[in-house]
């Protein structure tokens, strides 16, 4: 017996928080901080928007460092204090200062978000938009710590933790992303995830106050105590009752989805029915799983067996839609994405083919008026004349001139060197007969 006694004794000290509590040094801290005004007013607005960008870049550093620099605590933890000490007073600057930091937060997110680039929402703003009683139970028990922490003669290093902990700024700032996209879902989900955090940790800080038995401003009425005490049951409970609905919900969602991935290995992929595509969509009215499988035509007495056994895994067959993609459908998308492409293909090429079209009526037109020139010359019983040759040649664009051109020109072939009268006649004979050629007379040669 005396040696249980001395057990018992060293878990009282053990547990006793009694001992070295702070009283009026806790108080007057909290009412210090209770307010916003000048500096902590831009503290809030600049930790605001590094937790947006944080939100926004998906970074869970630099939402950390926004959370540890936040002064959101102080007006959460005046409001249980005040209760806790029934200092009405301090409970009305107190909800009156938390209210102007939440509108504030809320404009302050939603312009960063309405300005940002990044418009999709990552997944760590995605956490902040269903909220669940395990929400409930982090602030309850992060609250709790934070108190006990501040309330120390000798303060401890968890209040960083419970800010880190109970997220006060990343819901505000989802609640601005849902303002600025209009995307109520978003925002009611985030208040509420706020609200959370808000209301439990102001029951922690009210519960512990009472505990540790804080001196109260004045002598309150009995009756003003149970009335009290019932409202932040109530408010309590009104706030859990969504919390536990989610709970609920996230449980049947996460059953679906273990329920779905089993049939599609049990009864797809074991029967060698390769998945080409698979879709798992949650709803409590109507959930779908979409699978399209790759191989042979199965017959609709196949499928509907496939699907008759859904309910071995709490499916419906209702809830199962079954495509199926077989070889020779796979062929003849294949060859209908070979002849789009070809398609696109033939009209790139186009332009070039069109080219290429006239560059060749250019030349057979080039050949036909050269048959016609030798003939031509060949009358005037030029003694060393031996033929001409007519070139088309594209010329590089020259800075006066941008357009691409074509370069004429005439070459004629001599049997022996010419004089220079056969010379000048043939020059003179083909500047008159091609009046569109740029033509030069050099050593025999007419450019």
């Amino acid at each position: 017996m005396p040696q249980n006694k001395s057990i018992h004794r060293k878990l009282r000290s053990l547990f006793n928080l009694r001992a070295d509590t702070d009283r009026e040094g806790t108080v007057e801290d909290i009412r210090a901080n209770v307010d916003f005004r000048s500096a902590n007013a831009w503290t809030l607005v600049f930790a605001i928007i590094i937790a947006s960008i944080g939100l926004n870049v998906n970074s869970t550093a630099v939402i950390i460092g926004a959370m540890l620099i936040s002064p959101l605590m102080g007006p959460i933890v005046g409001a249980g204090l005040a209760l806790g000490i029934y200092d009405f007073k301090l409970l009305k600057r107190s909800l009156v200062n938390l209210s102007v930091a939440v509108l504030i937060s809320i404009f302050a997110s939603a312009v960063y978000f309405l300005l940002s680039p990044i418009s999709d929402a990552q997944s760590e703003l995605l956490a902040r938009t269903k909220p669940s009683f395990f929400d409930v139970l982090i602030a309850l028990f992060g609250g709790a710590a934070g108190i006990v922490a501040m309330s120390r003669k000798e303060k401890g290093n968890a209040i960083p933790g419970v800010a880190i902990a109970t997220a006060l700024m990343p819901p505000l700032c989802t609640a601005g992303y849902g303002v600025a996209t209009a995307n109520l879902q978003y925002f009611l989900g985030a208040i509420y995830l706020f609200l959370i955090n808000s209301v439990f940790i102001s029951i922690s800080t009210f519960i512990f106050v009472r505990y540790l038995k804080f001196h109260e401003v004045s002598r309150i009425e009995e009756d003003t105590k149970v009335s009290v005490n019932r409202w932040v049951s109530y408010t309590g409970f009104i706030v859990i009752i969504p919390s536990i609905f989610m709970v609920w919900y996230l449980k049947q969602e996460n059953d679906f989805y273990q329920q779905a991935d089993r049939f599609l290995k049990n009864e797809i992929k074991a029967n060698d029915l390769f998945v080409v595509d698979q879709s798992f969509k949650f709803s409590l009215k109507s959930p779908k799983v979409s699978i399209t499988i790759f191989g042979p035509k199965l017959s609709e007495d196949e499928l509907t067996k496939i699907k008759a056994r859904a309910d071995i895994y709490s499916l419906r067959d209702s809830d199962i839609e079954i495509s199926q993609s077989s070889i020779s459908d796979s062929i003849e998308r294949n060859i209908h994405q070979k002849i789009r492409g070809n398609e696109q293909s033939i009209e790139r090429m186009s332009p070039r083919l069109q080219k290429a079209e006239r560059r060749v009526e250019e030349i057979n037109e080039l050949i036909s008026l050269g048959d016609r020139l030798n003939e031509e010359l060949r009358a005037l019983n030029l003694k060393g004349f031996h033929s001409v040759q007519l070139t088309l040649a594209t010329m590089l664009p020259d800075q006066k001139d941008e357009a691409e051109k074509s370069h004429l020109g005439a070459i004629v072939l001599w049997k022996a060197d010419p004089s220079r009268s056969e010379r000048d006649r043939v020059a003179a004979f083909l500047k008159v007969r091609l009046p569109k050629f740029h033509l030069k007379v050099d050593n025999g040669k007419v450019y």
